[in-house]
């Protein structure tokens, strides 16, 4: 499961990655910067890419991490949200979205603190997370929570669960819901992610 993600990335690489996936990004107030994060928290703001109107093209939103929790209910957000036997469709106040990263974190050990992972792209290209995103209630913003399945082989030495990196032949078909989720929604390949030690700085 991920309860954070790095996202250290240019628009000009969301720009031809999504291009290219037959996806493109409408900006119509130009390209925006994108300042480079090394550890986005839940309910921290961040980047997610939503169907534009009309099904042809992408739209970028910041949007809060985790949904808040069901109503009645105490805890923090829902940050991952279980993807299997769901139908996940678009409407007018929720939805599919994509969520760039460049690397995830996952923890291993028993005691704290816990060993850091970093899981990135091999190709070094940044990473297209399936997510779900809701309409906030008055005055709150929209938010996202992270699609998780049964871990493919890159991630199951770290976690029993897995965010779920989608291949760009993938991409229009999730975001403009052409295709059931079932069929989308399965870990990557063996060789897709390489994870290597990433400790937290040190506080002074």
């Amino acid at each position: 499961m991920c309860a954070s993600y790095e996202a250290r990335f240019s628009i000009t690489e969301l720009v031809t990655l999504l291009r290219g996936a037959e996806a493109p990004l409408d900006l119509p107030g130009g390209l925006p910067n994108l300042e480079p994060r090394d550890e986005v928290r839940p309910t921290n703001l961040a980047p997610v890419i939503r169907a534009g109107e009309g099904g042809a093209t992408t739209g970028l939103a910041e949007l809060r991490f985790g949904f808040p929790p069901p109503a009645g209910r105490k805890g923090g957000p829902v940050i991952n949200y279980r993807s299997e036997g769901r139908t996940l469709g678009n409407g007018p106040r929720g939805g599919r979205c994509l969520v760039p990263a460049s690397g995830f974190y996952e923890f291993t050990g028993d005691r704290y603190p816990k060993t850091r992972w970093r899981l990135s792209a091999a190709d070094g290209q940044p990473l297209m997370l399936a997510a779900v995103w809701r309409a906030g209630a008055e005055g709150q913003p929209d938010a996202f929570a992270l699609l998780t399945a049964e871990p493919g082989p890159d991630v199951a030495p770290y976690h029993t669960r897995g965010v779920l990196p989608l291949p760009a032949g993938a991409l229009a078909d999730w975001l403009f819901d052409r295709r059931p989720a079932a069929d989308l929604l399965v870990p990557p390949p063996g060789g897709t992610l390489i994870a290597e030690l990433k400790p937290r700085e040190a506080r002074d």
